[in-house]
């Protein structure tokens, strides 16, 4: 008997999936256990953000849960997806055309990546490519209305959807195809679920999740339980790039005291502490995901997403700055940290922070065009103010790396789009 919907924090409803796991003492992801009777199968998710595209393939085991019933549960059953990515987003690229328009628009990035996929010198996999069974498309900020965070029914948008349902299922032969917008509800819920999904059975204790897009802002975590019937979320349009280009327009004024976050011609204005106080006031200020993560007590918290993940690899975690060469991850944030480090970065030039930080995602991206966004200010602060925002519910007032596809790795392991799940 399947067990009630859920109503998350906003009231939108929610279906009972599977019962979680625990986490490690140490709080580091892990794979999960295998179990032995079991099929295995390969599920496609495609991530239509708002700033870029991602295909993946999870291999999946399906298991049942109870020898005596027909009920079963998906896990996803490698701690790495095969992904091909493309830069851009899909929304953006659409908006504003006519839906006749967008299959000449949209085609040849499918085809692109459907052969990436098949491609092992392009980071496919061919093998995995003929086990698919199963395609989710799924746009996330930019397919969404600002206004509501919800799906926007643009006519564009539709013959998006349409023209992927097409390409799987006529071309690529898939007889399962969805594809379809979701609400920043149920990406961050989809969230919390994929980094259950890297969690070996020890401690039962809760976790968080926080997410940062181009264009929202997800929490998640559980009550008393780790029971997916538990699970609280918010969402909200405040997203980092939709948060830099309110205030900074491409063709507008600069508002007034965004000068503290984004000064790139005179960085002596840029202030860190100025900053982070302009954005708890305009940004964050009477954020539901704050009030949320206020009603629970602390437990681990997680940083997910491309952004959070920049930060955790590309700078030093703690005074004094001893320059970050290497990529790999820091094991933690604390809030205080990332604010001291925004306050550090905001009066340097792109060589001063390349000094200790030469990884930088900023750093990278000017030395590939020739051109400096100076957004470093910005970027830290904004994640200062986001993480301060919910340091009430971080255990040990720290922030842990959590991963950068959770969201679609938790879409591939979901009754709503996989019925064998």
């Amino acid at each position: 008997m399947r067990p009630r919907p859920l109503r998350l924090f906003s009231t939108v409803p929610i279906v009972c999936l599977l019962t979680l796991l625990g986490f490690p003492e140490d709080g580091r992801l892990g794979q999960p256990s295998r179990a032995s009777d079991r099929t295995e199968s390969v599920h496609l998710i495609l991530d239509l953000g708002s700033s870029g595209t991602r295909f993946c393939m999870y291999p999946v085991s399906v298991e049942r849960t109870d020898q005596s019933s027909d009920r079963k549960r998906c896990r996803v059953s490698s701690p790495n997806p095969v992904c091909v990515k493309m830069s851009g987003g899909i929304a953006a690229l659409v908006r504003g055309h006519s839906a006749e328009e967008v299959p000449s628009m949209v085609l040849p990035k499918l085809r692109q990546a459907w052969d990436a996929l098949g491609d092992a010198h392009k980071k496919g996999n061919p093998q995995l490519r003929e086990r698919i069974q199963g395609v989710v498309a799924l746009g996330t900020g930019g397919f969404r209305n600002p206004s509501t965070n919800l799906p926007d029914e643009r006519r564009e948008f539709q013959a998006v959807w349409a023209e992927i349902a097409r390409f799987f299922k006529d071309e690529v032969k898939q007889q399962h195809v969805v594809a379809r917008t979701i609400s920043g509800l149920d990406e961050a819920r989809l969230a919390w679920l994929g980094v259950s999904q890297q969690v070996p059975a020890s401690v039962g204790d809760s976790f968080a999740i926080i997410e940062v897009g181009g264009a929202s802002i997800q929490f998640a975590t559980s009550g008393r339980s780790l029971d997916y019937q538990d699970l609280y979320a918010a969402s909200e349009y405040r997203g980092q790039d939709y948060v830099f280009h309110k205030f900074a327009p491409p063709n507008g004024p600069t508002a007034l005291g965004f000068d503290a976050c984004f000064s790139p011609e005179d960085r002596s204005r840029q202030d860190g502490p100025a900053c982070m106080a302009f954005l708890r006031a305009n940004v964050f200020s009477g954020s539901s995901i704050n009030q949320l993560a206020y009603h629970f007590p602390p437990r681990r918290l997680y940083g997910l997403g491309a952004p959070w993940l920049g930060i955790f690899s590309d700078y030093p975690s703690a005074p004094p700055w001893p320059p970050k060469l290497d990529t790999s991850y820091s094991p933690k944030l604390s809030p205080g940290n990332l604010a001291r480090l925004a306050e550090k970065v905001c009066k340097l030039s792109d060589e001063e922070i390349g000094s200790f930080a030469p990884n930088a995602f900023d750093l990278r991206k000017n030395s590939a065009t020739g051109e400096s966004s100076g957004k470093a200010c910005f970027t830290l602060s904004y994640h200062a103010g986001f993480l301060e925002s919910v340091a009430m519910i971080s255990q040990d007032a720290a922030l842990l790396p959590g991963g950068d596809d959770q969201w679609a790795r938790g879409a591939a392991v979901t009754h709503e789009f996989f019925p064998d799940c």
